[in-house]
């Protein structure tokens, strides 16, 4: 039995980190890869002239890859150059999707994060709260609730389990708020470069 759950632990772990290296690669399929999680559109100019030869473009926190091919330009953050360096469980990236070469193109901002975050945290609420909800419902089934100690530990209980849920739902919460920070610091730092002067959002 232990070898079987340590076998599936492996199976899990590896899936995991496969899943974030399909994710942070510098590669076409990156574009559509991921669950999206936010969208903004901006006129920008888009030139190749800004990109080296293989199409990328360093930038202070990260890269900007052009796919010319795809009419994208996918921006990654580097975690280790961020004031906190540490990476979170909840990494994002960004895709600009532009019509043509243009000294005012629109660009549609897709934000996407890891399809394995997203599963294993809605995974891990939705086995806290089945158990929490199973475990007041045997509880009340066993009479649990019919003295006034019983009730006491049962709410108390509850409320541990509440608890548990406030915890994880402000991790993911300052996990997001931390990475979309990074995003967006990235994606500032090739707007930048992209046009001297700020362009006027789309409405």
């Amino acid at each position: 039995m232990q070898a079987v759950i340590l076998l599936g632990a492996v199976i899990v772990v590896g899936l995991v980190a496969a899943d974030w290296i399909a994710f942070t690669r510098k590669n076409p399929r990156v574009l559509g890869y991921g669950l999206a999680i936010g969208r903004q559109q901006e006129a920008l100019r888009v030139s190749p002239d800004d990109f080296d030869a293989n199409g990328c473009l360093p930038l202070p926190h990260g890269l900007a890859w052009l796919c010319p091919g795809q009419h994208a330009i996918i921006l990654l953050p580097e975690w280790k150059r961020f004031g906190l360096r540490f990476r979170t469980a909840w990494p994002l990236n960004g895709a600009l999707h532009y019509d043509s070469f243009s000294d005012c193109t629109e660009l549609r901002f897709i934000k996407r994060m890891p399809w394995s975050s997203a599963l294993l945290t809605a995974l891990w609420f939705l086995t806290v709260m089945g158990g929490l909800i199973a475990y007041l419902v045997s509880y009340a089934r066993a009479g649990g609730f019919a003295s006034a100690p019983g009730a006491f530990l049962g709410v108390a209980l509850s409320g541990l389990g509440s608890l548990v849920l406030l915890f994880g739902l402000i991790v993911v919460v300052a996990a997001y708020r931390l990475e979309d920070k990074r995003l967006m610091v990235v994606y500032d730092e090739l707007r930048a470069v992209l046009c001297e002067k700020p362009s006027q959002k789309l409405d």
